[in-house]
């Protein structure tokens, strides 16, 4: 397969830094509407008066059709052109926005956070891909790939306070409107600051393909958050059947065909099968530990939920940082050598959550142990999502892009059934119970101080159980890495 023009054009590389900023900002909006729906959505459930079905539509719509899309949107990308499909999605995206912001019925926002979906999981792909145009020396790329994620994140940490600011002083829908004019920004500054790039002899996109890719993973995804919600059941179960099913069809599919719209080649290239492990793993492992979080502050320590979240603040912190100390240390050292002190460090903070006691010494250990895991993988992701992109054919860097971004979400709903499965199971044992969650025993607990310090005993016992499991993964994880450094070597 071969490509078009020249993939970054002069008159568009004169500045690589405004470019970068360009693609990071419709990415931190996308990261805020991520989660500032919570903080709007009981005065819109006040005002648009849902059924609890439309209102659990409402609240994960926009994440299903990010997962369920991204695959598909990312090759698209690089058949039509990333910087168009950008521009495009982007007017998408305001166009929704501000109809979601204006909506009477529940069905309305439904419908337009769908649509949102969509053309979140078409930027970021995107996005990803022509950061490897604009900045071709690797070195550069992973740096510039930690200050995207940086961006990111930092919308993800700033949607609670941006949700509520706005709330206080204006109407549901002003979370909406929001986007509007970062989107018009990028609408008109993208043609100008952004390279093209597109495959030059690309195939349409097979349509079946597309099916079978979007009800796959919301199938999957679907059964996973019936599992977390609801416990076993035959719905779950039948929804993940159904959906791995699917998945086999999609890739039986790709191989047999000669234009496919995952080149699942790109897993046979030396390293990236190992690459993408990890990457799950990690994934798995952040989703389902952060199930605990909250209620190990909240219900264990007794503290308002307020003030739990600003014992999180350090690890969001943390995090952010470590995005961008990972790439610099990577230009002063080996990548891989960064990547294994990162998920080192990123294993000692599983450590922590495994010395997790009920007293006030447990915070500490929970504090640190969040710091140093999200710091861990904060400073390891820019180099393992580089490592994937790389690795692809130009043509095809956006569908490597989504490729990744959609193992993550996939690990992230996976951790939290496996990861609160253990954790449930763990607790049932040191309760003498058959059934029933730490959720339920601290409802029924209600003011028995007794009952209170047995559930959160147990309780802890899961979370120090999980953090042993996490040490476990990381151990392995560690493995997968080492062999694939030795080959870069």
């Amino acid at each position: 397969m071969t490509t078009t023009e020249p993939a970054v054009r002069p008159k568009r590389t004169l500045n690589p830094r405004l470019a970068l900023a360009l693609l990071a900002l419709p990415s931190m909006l996308i990261a805020i509407d991520i989660s500032v729906l919570n903080v709007a959505l009981p005065q819109m459930a006040a005002d648009l008066r849902p059924t609890p079905t439309e209102l659990l539509w409402m609240n994960d719509i926009y994440g299903f059709m990010v997962g369920g899309t991204m695959i598909t949107m990312g090759a698209i990308g690089d058949r039509i052109g990333r910087r168009r499909l950008i521009v495009w999605c982007s007017a998408v995206f305001a166009l929704a926005s501000a109809l979601a912001a204006f909506a009477v019925e529940p069905w309305m926002i439904i419908a337009t956070r769908a649509v949102m979906g969509v053309a979140g999981a078409a930027i970021m792909p995107a996005s990803m891909a022509l950061i490897g145009r604009l900045f071709p020396d690797p070195k550069r790329a992973v740096a510039a790939m930690g200050a995207y994620m940086t961006c990111f994140l930092t919308g993800m940490a700033a949607a609670p306070l941006i949700g509520g600011v706005m709330m206080a002083h204006w109407w549901w829908g002003s979370v909406f409107l929001l986007g509007v004019p970062v989107m018009l920004v990028t609408l008109v500054a993208a043609p100008r600051l952004l390279p093209e790039y597109r495959a030059e002899s690309a195939g349409r996109i097979d349509l079946p393909s597309a099916a079978l890719c979007l009800a796959s993973i919301l199938l999957v995804v679907a059964a996973l958050k019936l599992l977390v919600n609801g416990g076993w059941s035959w719905e779950p179960a039948l929804a993940g059947a159904a959906g791995l099913g699917l998945g086999v069809v999609f890739v039986r599919r790709q191989r047999a065909l000669d234009d496919p719209l995952v080149d699942l080649a790109l897993l046979r290239r030396p390293g990236v099968a190992r690459v993408m492990w990890v990457l799950f793993l990690t994934a798995l492992l952040m989703g389902g530990t952060s199930l605990f979080w909250s209620f190990y502050l909240q219900d264990v320590q007794g503290f308002s939920p307020l003030f739990a979240a600003l014992w999180l603040l350090p690890s969001t912190v943390a995090m952010m940082c470590a995005s961008n100390l990972g790439p610099w240390l990577g230009q002063r050292m080996a990548p891989t050598k960064v990547v294994m002190m990162s998920l080192a460090v990123m294993a000692a903070g599983f450590v922590c959550y495994a010395a997790a006691t009920t007293g006030r010494a447990g915070i500490a250990a929970m504090v640190a142990g969040s710091v140093l895991a999200t710091a861990g993988i904060g400073a390891a992701f820019p180099f393992l999502m580089n490592d994937v992109i790389s690795r692809a054919p130009q043509e095809r860097a956006g569908s490597a892009a989504s490729f990744v971004q959609t193992a993550n979400e996939i690990g992230i709903a996976t951790g939290l059934v496996v990861l609160g499965s253990i954790g449930t199971v763990v607790y049932r044992a040191a309760m003498g119970a058959q059934s029933g969650s730490w959720v339920d025993g601290y409802r029924d607990a209600a003011e028995n101080t007794e009952v209170l310090h047995r559930v959160s005993e147990a309780f802890t016992a899961g979370f120090r159980t999980v953090g042993l499991v996490g040490v476990a993964v990381m151990a392995v994880v560690l493995v997968l890495y080492a062999a694939r450094a030795r080959m870069a070597d």
